[in-house]
């Protein structure tokens, strides 16, 4: 069950370049994927901030490591400041790169993360020879 609940921040430009307001709309655990799902809002920016940006505010808001979040859906309306988006909190960066699609992943991380991902083969996987 879901659970509602409201909690801002403001931060004057602390971890991030961005003067933002969050406000964290629902969290909902999924103990079948390893996660937290938290949908929420930005208020208050002057610009559309950055998935990093965002990651490192709601890092820091439910007392998460960034390298196991991802900020999935971000959506704004025409002429407003006002961000609302979702994102997915992982216990682990293992459970994260098992359960993303490569372009979520390249989206929030770039390019290497999903490079060293591919660079890692499976555990059960044995290497085949050519001939």
């Amino acid at each position: 069950m879901p659970t509602k609940w409201r909690r801002d921040v403001f931060c004057f430009g602390c971890l991030g370049k961005i003067n933002m307001r969050i406000n964290i709309v629902s969290k909902e655990e999924n103990p079948l994927f390893n996660r937290t799902e938290v949908e929420f809002e930005v208020k208050e920016t002057p610009k559309t901030p950055s998935r990093k940006d965002i990651r490192a505010q709601l890092a820091a808001l439910v007392n998460a490591d960034e390298k196991g979040m991802v900020v999935d859906v971000l959506r704004q309306g025409y002429g407003t400041s006002e961000v609302k988006g979702s994102a997915r909190i992982y216990k682990s960066e293992k459970d994260m790169k098992r359960t993303e699609v490569a372009k979520v992943i390249i989206r929030n991380f770039g390019k290497e993360a999903v490079a060293k991902k591919k660079a890692t083969p499976a555990a059960g996987a044995a290497p085949t020879a050519k001939k």
